[in-house]
């Protein structure tokens, strides 16, 4: 048929690639339209923090510690504002030409502060960290002109822990710093972050739980700079609790003074009580430079310095005692019914034991002496032929009592025990037996025994009761942040079983020993009457003619002590002062205890109180 149209065939393989076609596009189509609901509704929350983080910037506020007082209610630790320069490592563009020109105006390790930035990017680069604290206003100012050439850095104020009295209070207090790794990994209950400001040693350390506070916040919206713009959200920091502490500033101040730049410690204590009014070891640091973060240099010189004035040696040095061991030695005598106090000894100056010649700290020698001459006039003769005559286990047994050799528990870190030997011990630890010798030496202090000023002090502080050994603290009351409130009574280790008119003797013996052309006269105070007793710790025997302490070199002269109580009838204060290579105790030592003792009183009288401090 002529007119008619034919209808077009279609071609099946192109329908089929038409449909597939389709299909794919219909496939991406939906794809499209998954991923949408993805990102705008499943991960709506992810991209608006990421949002949110390109112009918004979380500035941690570091908490101020709490306040530590003095007996009382005087600040001897507490928090001040400081200048510190923090970093955004997000925002940090050129990380080594940065931190170049930020070391001409800033002291900082090069090696250590790269590392942290780099670190504290891997943990949350949107969260700010401190680079250097305490700056200068004039440090303040030259950042702040070149904030354009610093994106990532600026200033902010900070809390910062200032010490008012410096280094008196050293090594009651202790000093802060940064946590390090190891304590964010082993805090992680406590939620330490990277730049949190934690206690490092004494009670700063002790008592970081209750001087921590809980840290604050600011949200600031920053420009493409890093600049900070806008405040958006402020939660203020809350403030560590309060620590109050038995020491005396006063007295504290007075007994640094008097140790006048040399090594040793100088303890005083409330012996019915426990309370420690002074707690000195010298030389001290500085805590404010651990504040503003110590500088290597700084660090160097303390660790590397020969009288070690990191170390506290009230607690943790330990010395050979002296001659302030014997009237121990003459208790025990007592206390035994192996000595009669009126039987007397001839001191020539020296006394024999098989081949061997031990000598008295005076050439010449004493003369006839009873055990209250012996022990006023410290005859080491005397005490050579009594500790021969006593068995070692009593003697170690009472002075282990009274508080030598032994852990006093006091409220402070790293307290050692020192040693007071008996024949156990020599068999247990030297595999060997005790020798008649080794008792002839523990009459007068030397030999094995070592103990610690703090020992020493609750020793004598145990003559002064009668017999009472109370525990040594140094915190009276707590309170923490919620407002709670924690009082630390007295307490009494132990009562030991000593005869009262034993007790008397010793007693009226050591207030010869200042008062009647003793070995203790500097200690004498005019209306008070102190007891008391010098040591002079021998370090090294010099054979041939006897020289004196002073000629020998320092690091081999003679340990000084003096350990007393005041007044003798009804003791308030015990004070106890070793001064390393000091020379005699009387000399070097009771002046000391005079200057604590004498302050103690003088605060009594002006507070017009009979019963004390």
């Amino acid at each position: 048929m002529k007119g008619r149209i034919r209808k077009r065939e279609q071609d099946p393989w192109i329908t089929s690639r038409v449909r597939i076609l389709q299909w794919i596009g219909l496939g991406l189509f939906i794809l499209l339209l998954g991923r949408l609901y993805w990102l705008q509704v499943v991960k709506y929350e992810y991209f608006k923090t990421l949002s949110e983080n390109n112009r918004i910037r979380i500035r941690v506020v570091q908490a101020p510690r709490g306040v530590i007082l003095d007996r009382r209610g005087r600040p001897i630790a507490e928090t001040q504002g400081s200048f510190d320069l923090i970093a955004t490592p997000v925002d940090v563009e050129d990380l080594a030409g940065e931190l170049r020109l930020l070391s001409e105006v800033v002291e900082f390790d090069p090696e250590e502060i790269p590392g942290k930035i780099s670190m504290a990017k891997k943990a949350n680069p949107y969260r700010s960290i401190t680079v250097a604290r305490d700056l200068r206003f004039e440090q303040v100012s030259v950042i702040e002109f070149n904030r354009e050439a610093l994106p990532g850095f600026s200033i902010m104020i900070e809390a910062k822990r200032s010490y008012p009295f410096g280094a008196e209070f050293a090594h009651v207090l202790g000093y802060v710093g940064e946590a390090s790794e190891q304590e964010l990994a082993a805090a992680q209950a406590e939620r330490l972050a990277m730049g949190d400001i934690v206690g490092k040693y004494g009670l700063e350390k002790t008592r970081g739980d209750v001087l921590r506070g809980v840290n604050g916040g600011r949200q600031v919206e920053v420009d493409a700079a890093g600049r900070d713009k806008r405040l958006v959200d402020d939660v203020p920091p809350r403030t560590g609790g309060t620590i109050q502490t038995t020491i005396d500033a006063d007295m504290q101040k007075v007994a640094h003074e008097a140790m006048e730049k040399r090594a040793g410690a100088v303890i005083a204590m409330n012996p019915k009580t426990g309370e420690l009014l002074v707690f000195v070891s010298a030389p001290a640091f500085d805590p404010n430079n651990f504040s503003r973060g110590i500088r290597k240099d700084e660090w160097a010189a303390l660790v590397t310095d020969p009288r070690k004035p990191l170390q506290n040696k009230g607690l943790q040095g330990t010395y050979a005692p002296g001659s302030t061991v014997k009237p121990f030695l003459a208790l025990t005598g007592l206390e035994e019914g192996v000595q009669d106090p009126k039987a007397t000894v001839h001191c020539g100056g020296s006394f024999q034991l098989g081949n061997r010649t031990f000598r008295c700290w005076k050439e010449k020698g004493h003369g006839t002496v009873d055990m209250y001459r012996a022990i006023v006039q410290s005859c080491d003769v005397y005490f050579y032929t009594l500790g021969l005559k006593l068995d070692p286990d009593r003697v170690s047994s009472l002075e282990r009592g009274a508080g030598l050799g032994v852990l006093t528990r006091v409220d402070l870190p790293g307290e050692k025990s020192g040693l007071v030997p008996d024949t156990a011990w020599k068999r247990e630890v030297m595999k060997d037996r005790w020798y008649s010798y080794e008792s002839v030496l523990l009459g007068i202090g030397q030999g094995a025994i070592h103990v610690t000023p703090l020992g020493m002090l609750s020793a004598y502080a145990s003559i002064a009761t009668g017999g009472e050994v109370m525990r040594p603290r140094l915190v009276s009351r707590l309170v923490r942040m919620d407002g709670t409130v924690e009082e630390f009574p007295s307490e009494r280790e132990r009562k030991l079983p000593w005869k009262t008119e034993n007790v008397a003797f010793i007693r009226r013996a050591l207030a010869g020993v200042v008062n009647d052309y003793g070995t203790g006269g500097a200690a004498r105070l005019p209306g008070i009457e102190v007891g008391g007793k010098t040591g002079t710790a021998q370090l090294v025997t010099v054979k041939g003619k006897m020289v004196k302490s002073e000629q020998l070199r320092y690091e081999i002269r003679d340990h000084a002590w003096f350990a007393g109580f005041a007044p003798v009838a009804d003791p308030e204060i015990c004070v106890v002062a070793m001064i390393e290579h000091g020379g005699h105790g009387g000399s070097a030592a009771a002046p000391v205890v005079r200057a604590v003792m004498q302050e103690y009183f003088r605060l009594k009288q002006v507070a017009g109180k009979g019963g004390g401090m």
